[in-house]
């Protein structure tokens, strides 16, 4: 039974091509029209390497023909069909001739569906560490057909595809530190589960989420007055602030991997709970002595975290510490959602809140106003914006849209609107919710954090345990470098072979100590990743052996730092057992300088 192609798109693509047999086979009067590649509405530049050509139109053969012959090898083509595909004709021998691009992963085709289907499944299947980047083939005759559905269309790839290439690259910088500050802050992951308990005594209960931006100021007295309405989650970096008008957050959340508390030891009150990321900077997650909730956003990290021992709870972001506390929120099944302080914007030229402990210098403030871009503001006209900034504001309003039975307030009064989400006074929030019977309880009783001796000696196996096998796969890359340089210029077919078979090995390896290995050396192992998929300065099977030796190469050297990385940690958890409790001092001194 084929797809109904006015209720989901189908794609077409090497590892599916089988729809391509009936789609095309209208009536032999209707066939795809042509796409004028001398008069496009955007400039292009055919020879970018790694780029994905978004063909928008018809699936007209000769088109598709011209676009392949133009566009590098390590590129690939997109169809984008806008009209409908089942009154298109084509022969047996043009179907024929797509099916063979298909098989060759140069082209895809994606058809049926609305609009909006046809733009998500694109961005499901862009693969950004094959791709550097995309670009529309758009035809001036479609764009003056169509110019609101075709800016909607490439509107909605840009902010998929740009999330993608946001994420991959805060992965890339963030995630070595991440598993080294997660090993540190391990003996603190002692399994203590509270956020599913919470969810039950919090279901249809008002949340407030306190956001750092210029516009919170305002709304201060106003919270202190009315503290007793909300649970209030409130980001790491607001402390001073609140702490100021006398506002006791009842949890207090964190995830930057390199920030510094915002308070003094043991300064966070003890009916806070204080909620941070395995990943956090040790020097915040080992600064307070009681009410720990640790949990974790990265999901990859929290797998090999778990198989040396660590237990933590699982929060999703959206890369701010207000997107987990949204997270949060939805979690325990708040509703209504309120936000304060959520700008997502430079409102009045600002970054932060006064009060903020790290604004901005006012070089940075200039040169990322100048580099902005106009959004949408919460009174109507345009408000500044940066790049980072509409990452949160598109993450929030796609959990948004998918929350259609909670009640999502922006109480912020300035900043950029936020689609979705109820504009409300705060003052009007909070008088409604005073007529109403509901008030907060603590999220949680002061409950001093220690150290556990078993759970810290459970952390040294499972480490030594993961060390053995890191260890194995350098050894292993070790002994395949020996195989490229027996090689030599000219490799005989045994010798490929062999390295087929250790490329194999290598694919098929334990996946969290190949996961460590990566993270320690995923910058080098990506660009050694790109050249080969180019093709650069590969001219022969020569060429290609030495490409195998530098991967090898950085999976040896990957392995050792992990090594190192891992002694450091032992050590250091040998020193948490003798000292027995929590010091923040002793965790900023794992690694010598």
């Amino acid at each position: 039974m084929f797809p109904d192609l006015t209720l989901q798109p189908t794609v077409i693509s090497a590892t599916d091509p089988g729809d391509l047999a009936w789609v095309y086979q209208g009536a032999e009067t209707s066939r795809p029209q042509a796409t004028d590649l001398d008069d496009l509405a955007v400039e292009v530049d055919w020879s970018r390497l790694r780029t994905l050509w978004m063909l928008y139109g018809a699936c007209d053969p000769a088109t598709i023909e011209a676009v392949l012959s133009r566009v590098s090898e390590c590129s690939r083509v997109v169809v984008l069909e806008c009209d409908a595909p089942d009154t298109y004709h084509l022969t047996a021998a043009e179907r024929e001739q797509l099916m063979a691009h298909v098989l060759a992963d140069r082209l895809t085709l994606i058809v049926g569906g609305t609009l909006t289907q046809r733009a998500d499944a694109l961005v499901r299947m862009v693969d950004i560490n094959r791709m550097d980047g995309w670009k529309p083939i758009l035809s001036n005759a479609r764009m003056a057909l169509q110019p609101d559905e075709t800016r909607e269309l490439f509107g909605r790839i840009a902010s998929g595809v740009n999330t993608k290439v946001m994420t991959k690259g805060t992965h890339m910088i963030v995630t070595l530190p991440y598993l080294r500050n997660a090993l540190i802050n391990a003996p603190l992951a002692d399994g203590a589960a509270r956020l599913g308990t919470w969810k039950d005594s919090r279901r249809d209960r008002p949340v407030l989420i306190v956001s750092a931006g210029p516009s919170l100021n305002k709304q201060l007295p106003l919270l202190a007055e009315n503290q007793d309405l909300f649970t209030i989650l409130a980001v790491d970096t607001v402390w001073p602030i609140l702490n100021k008008h006398g506002i006791v957050p009842d949890a207090m959340l964190a995830i930057d991997r390199i920030s510094k508390p915002s308070w003094p030891r043991n300064g966070v009150s003890k009916d806070t709970a204080f909620c941070v990321d395995l990943g956090c900077a040790p020097r915040l997650v080992w600064s307070n002595d009681h009410n720990h909730v640790i949990t974790t956003c990265n999901p990859y990290i929290y797998a090999i975290l778990a198989d040396v021992g660590a237990k933590a709870e699982f929060l999703p972001t959206g890369g701010s510490v207000a997107t987990s506390a949204f997270s949060l929120a939805e979690m325990l099944g708040s509703n209504p959602i309120v936000f304060i302080g959520q700008d997502l914007a430079l409102t009045g030229g600002k970054d932060h809140a006064e009060g903020y402990p790290h604004t901005y210098s006012a070089k940075t403030l200039t040169q990322r106003t100048e580099n902005g871009f106009d959004v949408e503001g919460y009174y109507g006209g345009k408000v500044r914006t940066e790049r980072q900034l509409m990452f949160y504001k598109n993450w929030l309003e796609g959990r948004i849209q998918g929350l259609s039975d909670r009640l999502i307030i922006n109480a912020t009064e300035g900043g950029a609107r936020i689609a979705g989400a109820l504009q409300l006074p705060f003052e009007a929030v909070c008088r409604e919710i005073r007529s109403t019977s509901l008030r907060k309880a603590p999220l949680m009783a002061a409950t001093p954090s220690r150290i556990d001796p078993a759970h810290v000696r459970t952390l040294q196996d499972g480490l030594a345990r993961l060390t053995e096998r890191v260890r194995a796969f350098g050894e292993f890359a070790t002994e395949a470098r020996v195989l490229c340089r027996r090689a030599g210029s000219r490799p005989s077919k045994k010798q490929l072979a062999r390295i087929d078979a250790t490329n194999q090995a290598i694919k098929d390896w334990e996946p969290l100590s190949k996961q460590v290995v990566d993270v320690m050396a995923m910058v080098k192992l990506d660009k050694i990743r790109y050249k080969a998929h180019i093709g650069q300065d590969m001219h022969g099977m020569a060429d290609v052996v030495k490409k195998y030796d530098e991967v090898y190469e950085n999976i040896e050297a990957g392995a050792a730092m992990a090594l190192k990385m891992f002694e450091h940690i032992q050590a250091f958890y040998v020193r948490v057992l003798e000292r027995g409790e929590i010091d923040p001092q002793m965790a900023e001194s794992v690694f010598p300088d």
